[in-house]
């Protein structure tokens, strides 16, 4: 992963508070299920290891369930974005995220919002993040590549996602 730049001012606190006072969508237990071979593949990976899809391991939002749609003036390609919110005691098992496989031209995107909390882990292939600030955008070097995060400290841990593609 390569450290973009930082993007603090971009960010608002107001939708900080709404993440942090909104429930979203849980995931995987109250979000779809995969409808592609490549997403149905990634979910029976993690159900064959032992990952319970009934359980909610994080909390999804984007502009579906939000009050603010988010325009990024230094990504200059199509894009979709979503906001994880993983509760202590959540997680997100190692994946590959499947929509990297099939958009072409794919680049993802890694924002906390937040600085770096102790137990507020995120693994990109072998390499543990950390010692981030609130705003820096991560871009990743290979967009097929596995990570995964989990949230063993005392507060809820935010980031925001994005995918480019053409």
């Amino acid at each position: 992963m390569r450290l973009v730049g930082n993007y603090k001012k971009f960010i608002r606190q107001e939708w900080i508070e709404e993440i942090l006072n909104s429930k979203g969508m849980g995931r995987p237990a109250e979000g779809k299920k995969p409808d592609s071979p490549e997403e149905d593949l990634e979910y029976q990976k993690a159900i064959e290891a032992g990952y319970k899809p009934t359980d909610t391991y994080f909390y999804m939002f984007d502009k579906n369930n939000t009050s603010f749609d988010i325009d990024f003036p230094f990504i200059q390609k199509k894009y979709h974005w979503w906001i994880t919110k993983m509760l202590p005691g959540n997680f997100m098992p190692m994946h590959v995220d499947p929509h990297s496989l099939y958009e072409k031209d794919s680049e993802r995107y890694w924002m906390p919002w937040q600085d770096y909390i102790t137990g507020h882990i995120f693994m990109y292939k072998d390499t543990f993040i950390k010692n981030y600030s609130m705003g820096d955008l991560y871009r990743y070097d290979d967009s097929s590549c596995l990570h995964g995060a989990a949230n063993i400290g005392h507060v809820p841990r935010i980031v925001l996602q994005i995918s480019t593609y053409n």
